[in-house]
């Protein structure tokens, strides 16, 4: 025998089931959340040029937009950004050559190419007395790797050409040139790879399906601050914006449209976050109506002519974003009423939770919406569940109100070096522990959004450069939970060195197979007992699927990387269960998660929800 047991019982340890939706992601503009998932090769389309960013982790290597740099005979050119009739933006580029001929154009460097896979090229062109045409060339370090010609008009006319490399490469040059004399204007440029899913990187959306993220939030601070209408419709003709939280300038491909369609191919539920600062109830409302409305509808009609004739079908919708206090309390309602009329199936998740929120929009709203940034003391996260419990059986009886974590993660900002936690090990482990936590409330915690699902400095789960990708420690973690945890929460008892937050065991919805969660955050191997003799008779065989530093450094910090990118991974492995109480030794610093068929009899018992249930024991 060990001094350390598990015993898992066959009382559920909280009315109702395990929602997928616990193990969901969130999406908003910041630094390169959103151009590490997009496609598109180019940076800076529209030549507005960038803004600062705001905060910094490792300031050396932060990610920046490359920039365009004129190229050719540049002493010749006149460059400007002009503002007299642009495309779409605030300027465009215009290159000028007076006298005698001489070639010149504008680059931009660092752009991956793989050998036969082809680049959709679109750009718009206007000029005035060219006689020859406009070359885009891709170069790379053996020459030309593919090219197109385009001969502009007197007018603005959009161009598009399919280019194929010939050569692999990381950093390559997109150069686009003419030969003057002659004046030629420049805007929207893309080049877009040919395996892109719906603008999408292939290679992101592939790790976001085998994360089955339930349901992907779309919000953040921008939220408050960006105009929806300019994140539908065609893309060429969207504004680039700045970020004004958190700096930068945002491209216009990947708008709210893109958003929705992304989530549907990875099979998830989008969940819109909606302005309330300086916008009227009736801007919620055509939001709504937009996305979900008939072709008979005027919000819908817009959808028809944007090419989209069926509606989306977008069921959940927050009203605001980390908004809170009186004055939010009594927009709230005027919001949710004009959202329901537009679209009375919608669920609408409030922003931050209060009392004075719930005595006025109580009877709307279906989720309140805490965010559990600091997700590691366990503690006051679930003395906070216990609250939000008892503020809606007071303010809002009678509604059933669920909680929606909309944001959380170990910390929201330490920025600077100390950052790193969040790609590491140890921030696996710590947020493993709060999805035990969310088990133990499924009949309240419906909906949980980690921050942030791509790179973010240091806090996304899937890290992409130009070419690459690479998953974190907390990547696995949350894969396990989303692929691996059954629907009923059971009550487990823990003696020894284990806590109660260490460990998670669900029962599958058919009641034929135990999942048992382990966390093991020392730096010691524990040897441990499970008792599981109340599932008796099990099968011979249980999975066993790891979480760990391949390496066995003992160190919490231990990530992935570029050169390293499976250093920290799950193994699979499988164990012989002789009897249904058996020794199992867990690796230091690790999330082991059993799976074992089980004797049904019947399920799970359900019991009274969490914080009042007599067989809740830790």
């Amino acid at each position: 025998m060990t001094d350390t047991t598990i015993r898992v019982s066959r009382e559920s340890a909280a009315e109702g089931e395990i929602s997928p939706f616990q193990c969901g992601q969130f999406i908003e503009y910041v630094y390169d959340l959103v151009p590490g998932m997009w496609a598109e090769k180019l940076h800076d389309a529209s030549f507005e040029g960038p803004d600062r960013y705001r905060c910094t982790f490792r300031k050396e290597t932060d990610f920046r937009e490359r920039p365009w740099y004129p190229a050719g005979a540049v002493n010749r050119g006149e460059y400007v950004l002009d503002e007299l009739d642009p495309l779409n933006g605030k300027v465009s580029q215009r290159i000028a050559v007076r006298g005698e001929p001489c070639t010149l154009g504008v680059a931009q460097d660092g752009i991956s190419l793989r050998a036969g896979t082809a680049c959709r090229l679109s750009l718009h062109l206007r000029q005035e007395g060219l006689r020859e045409p406009v070359w885009v060339r891709l170069r790379g370090v053996g020459g030309v790797l593919a090219e197109a010609q385009f001969h502009a008009e007197r007018g603005w006319r959009r161009f598009t050409a399919r280019l194929v490399p010939v050569e692999t490469t990381v950093d390559a040059t997109f150069a686009l040139e003419f030969r003057g004399p002659g004046t030629l204007w420049v805007d929207q440029v893309s080049l877009m790879p040919e395996d892109a899913l719906g603008g999408w990187r292939a290679d992101v959306v592939k790790a976001l399906r085998e994360l089955a993220p339930g349901i992907i939030r779309f919000g953040g601070n921008t939220t408050e601050t960006y105009d929806w209408r300019n994140l539908i419709g065609d893309s060429d003709r969207r504004v680039p914006w700045v970020n004004e939280p958190w700096g930068g300038r945002h491209p216009t491909g990947a708008g709210l449209e893109e958003f929705v369609q992304l989530c549907r191919a990875v099979d998830a539920e989008p969940l819109i976050c909606v302005r309330v600062t300086g916008k009227a109830p009736a801007e919620g409302a055509a939001q709504v109506e937009y996305f979900n409305g008939g072709p008979d509808t005027p919000m819908g009609r817009v959808r028809v002519q944007n090419g989209h004739p069926e509606p989306y079908g977008v069921s959940y919708w927050q009203v605001g974003n980390e908004l809170g206090g009186d004055e939010y309390a009594r927009h709230l309602a005027a919001f949710c009423a004009a959202m329901k009329e537009a679209d009375p199936t919608i669920k609408l998740l409030s922003a931050y939770p209060s009392v004075a929120v719930l005595q006025q929009a109580g009877r709307y709203l279906d989720y309140v919406c805490p965010h559990h940034y600091g997700c590691a003391d366990l503690a006051g996260k679930e003395a906070d569940f216990q609250d939000l419990r008892r503020l809606a059986a007071e303010h809002a009886p009678g509604r059933d109100l669920k909680i929606a974590v909309t944001e959380w993660n170990t910390t929201a900002g330490d920025w600077g070096l100390s950052r790193a936690m969040l790609w590491t090990l140890d921030n696996a482990l710590a947020c493993a522990r709060y999805h035990n936590l969310m088990h133990r409330y499924a009949d309240l915690v419906e909906i949980a959004n980690r921050s942030n699902l791509t790179n973010s400095l240091c806090s996304g789960i899937i890290q992409t450069d130009n070419a690459r990708l690479y998953k974190t420690p907390t990547y696995y973690a949350q894969q396990l939970y989303a692929q691996l945890a059954g629907a009923r929460p059971l009550t487990v008892e823990t003696e020894g060195r284990l806590e109660r937050n260490d460990v998670s065991a669900t029962l599958s919805r058919d009641g034929s197979r135990l999942i048992v969660l382990v966390v093991n955050g020392t730096r010691e191997r524990l040897e441990a007992t499970l008792d599981l003799s109340r599932w008796a008779p099990l099968e011979q065989e249980a999975s066993v699927r790891t979480l760990l530093d391949t390496q066995e450094a003992g160190e919490r910090d231990v990530t992935n990387s570029f050169d390293d990118p499976e250093r920290v991974r799950t193994v699979v492995s499988s164990v012989s269960v002789d009897s249904a109480e058996f020794t199992h030794t867990f690796p230091a610093l690790s999330l082991t998660a059993f799976g074992c068929e089980v004797a049904q009899c019947g399920g799970a018992t359900a019991h009274p929800a969490p914080g009042t249930a007599p067989g809740l024991r830790s």
